[in-house]
């Protein structure tokens, strides 16, 4: 949620506001969520909530991108040691989730897709860099690059949205699995091409 040089009263202060937004989500709709009550559920000022964040939907993206941030920290060795982007990358993709069971299903319910795959593409492609540098890829076409990343946000997004919205019954090494086997031939495909198809 935070940099770890962060002030330890800012961190405190914008850990009130996540869990006050998050509280809030579980009693109202997303949408009819304002400012005022994460304020006051925060048993702060709205000058105080203005200092840290412009709108709910910012708060609402530092939760998310807490946990893929969490996601990249673990499979950064994995992307750096193999060409062949292992299962293992799935699965902690999923597990991140899974882990925040709550919040993932919150977040469905609120229909706020847009902002959830905007933080996907955003990490898909911190991914995929990290890959090309150290696989050392040599991109003749970025834009296909640019559309693979589209691509696997709308995917990964609606498969986690599934699988939150079934409560999890498919077990997380049968999701990661699947997701890998759907979508790593292709992404190589692209990728070892240099991005042109």
């Amino acid at each position: 949620m935070s940099n770890k040089d962060e002030d330890p009263r800012v961190i405190r202060t914008k850990a009130l506001i996540v869990d006050a937004l998050v509280s809030l989500m579980q009693e109202n709709p997303y949408k009819k969520v304002k400012i005022q009550d994460i304020a006051k559920r925060a048993k702060l000022a709205r000058q105080t909530f203005y200092l840290h964040y412009q709108t709910k939907d910012d708060v609402l993206l530092e939760y998310i991108n807490d946990v893929f941030e969490t996601f990249y920290q673990e499979i950064e060795q994995h992307i750096i040691a193999s060409p062949e982007p292992d299962p293992i990358v799935s699965w902690h993709l999923f597990k991140q989730w899974q882990m925040h069971a709550p919040f993932a299903r919150l977040v469905i319910e609120a229909d706020i897709e847009n902002l959830v795959i905007k933080s996907f593409k955003n990490y898909i492609a911190r991914v995929m860099g990290l890959y090309i540098r150290n696989h050392e890829v040599k991109l003749k076409d970025p834009e296909a690059l640019a559309f693979l990343v589209d691509y696997l946000a709308g995917a990964s997004w609606m498969m986690l949205q599934r699988w939150v919205q079934q409560d999890f019954k498919y077990p997380l090494e049968k999701i990661a699995s699947l997701y890998s086997e759907i979508t790593q031939p292709g992404m190589l495909n692209v990728l070892n091409k240099g991005g042109e198809v």
